[in-house]
């Protein structure tokens, strides 16, 4: 076997070992969310707008951190978990994570980071769905 084809065997042998050891596994879980900036004064910000990003801890699997496919992104007033987007009126954020403050909306406001229903063992074996939050702070001048 020439010195290309030995390179080659080598190479895929490698690649099924990586897959079969769980090299980049699915059956990760999301743990939490870590969104960044955590806080943000919306004034310190070109236009005031200001990008927050979102990543996945997860357990299960590797790597650890990663993207979060299908989040949902909203603001409130203080504390809290919004159910829809902008359910309450005063700060606008786009489902990419990019945040404006309205007009006359000033004060703190709670950035959520919301994922799709993350499927969760409960007491008793049984299996049911929630919601992984990750939130930051805005302030609006």
């Amino acid at each position: 076997m020439n010195r290309i084809g030995l390179l080659v065997s080598a190479a895929t042998l490698g690649l099924i070992i990586l897959t079969s050891t769980g090299c980049g596994s699915t059956n990760r879980q999301l743990q939490s969310i870590a969104v960044t900036p955590a806080t943000a004064d919306a004034q310190d910000f070109s236009g005031g707008m200001v990008q927050f990003s979102a990543v996945g801890n997860y357990s299960g699997g590797s790597p650890a951190q990663g993207p979060i496919s299908a989040i949902q992104w909203c603001a409130s007033p203080g504390p809290g978990t919004c159910v829809s987007q902008n359910v309450k009126p005063g700060v606008t954020i786009s489902q990419t994570g990019l945040a404006h403050c309205d007009a006359g909306s000033a004060g703190t406001w709670t950035i959520n980071a919301d994922s799709p229903p993350v499927q969760a063992s409960q007491p008793g074996g049984e299996f049911g769905a929630s919601i992984v939050v990750g939130s930051a702070t805005l302030t609006c001048p």
